[in-house]
């Protein structure tokens, strides 16, 4: 058995890797231990490759998917569920997420923004894959939410730590990030600046109500409709929006100065 690991880890690149044969033989004699009343159908090859995959994940080292699938002899439709009843007899089977992630690299800070990034891209991959969602559950996804949403809010953070929680290889990670770039350039700022645009007319809506100057009733209603009118450049939009605070900030100062030249003519005149 220590001999077929050994095999198993230098094709994969990690026999030096520390820890990494112990736990895959731990793992392997449990493994024979739980099932023995439950034979799997796998061969010693394909036993072997998942619990080194289990394991590398229970020691934060990074671990290439593909070439697994290509040693196990397994599509990976049957990698993957073969991998969480494995899991399941090992009672492993708890998918390492956003929250756990954030946790356990101080930075609880951005545990809410990586989730509502995950969340968001859940939505669009299963909009695009009409309904599939069977891969989205790979700790992959959590670490790269958790990855941009530090990047957003100015986290420093570790790419190698996180790329740990991620079982992707660095040119893997590096195509994943890719794609969550294009991702978040095409769908986040859509979110975002739809959201931004109902706050700015919230905002205008609230101001103007208490306005004197019967220009601010104007300026209210032209951004209410700008809010709920098809989505405009971004730039443009926001080029407007500074403009029309500014005018109506120098229409405040202007009806400030002018009650205080009346209030000092009052003053006069009563002297």
């Amino acid at each position: 058995m220590v001999t077929l690991i050994e095999q198993m880890l230098c094709k994969m690149g990690l026999r030096d890797e520390p820890n990494m044969q112990s736990k895959t033989l731990e793992l392997l004699r449990l493994l024979e231990l739980r099932s023995a009343n439950m034979p799997l159908q796998l061969n010693e090859y394909a036993k072997t490759i998942i619990c080194a995959d289990i394991a590398a994940t229970l020691v934060g080292i990074t671990f290439d998917m593909e070439q697994a699938n290509k040693l196990s002899n397994l599509r990976k439709s049957h990698y993957t569920r073969h991998k969480r009843m494995i899991e399941k007899l090992l009672d492993l089977n708890k998918i390492v997420g956003v929250n756990d992630i954030c946790v356990q690299l101080n930075l609880t800070e951005v545990t809410q923004k990586a989730n509502e990034l995950l969340e968001l891209y859940k939505m669009v991959i299963i909009k695009e894959n009409a309904g599939d969602e069977s891969d989205l559950i790979h700790p992959q996804y959590a670490a790269m939410a958790v990855f941009q949403a530090a990047k957003m809010l100015k986290q420093k953070v570790s790419k190698q730590k996180i790329l740990s929680f991620s079982n992707l290889r660095p040119t893997q990670w590096q195509q994943l990030e890719l794609r969550w770039s294009k991702f978040l350039s095409k769908h986040y700022k859509d979110a975002t600046d739809k959201n931004l645009k109902i706050y700015a007319a919230e905002i205008a809506v609230n101001h103007g109500s208490g306005a004197v100057n019967p220009k601010s009733d104007n300026v209210t209603e032209s951004t209410k409709r700008a809010a709920t009118s098809t989505v405009e450049d971004y730039d443009k939009w926001k080029q407007r929006m500074l403009k029309m605070a500014e005018e109506q900030l120098q229409e405040q100062l202007h009806y400030k100065q002018n009650e205080n030249e009346l209030d000092k003519e009052n003053l006069i005149v009563e002297m």
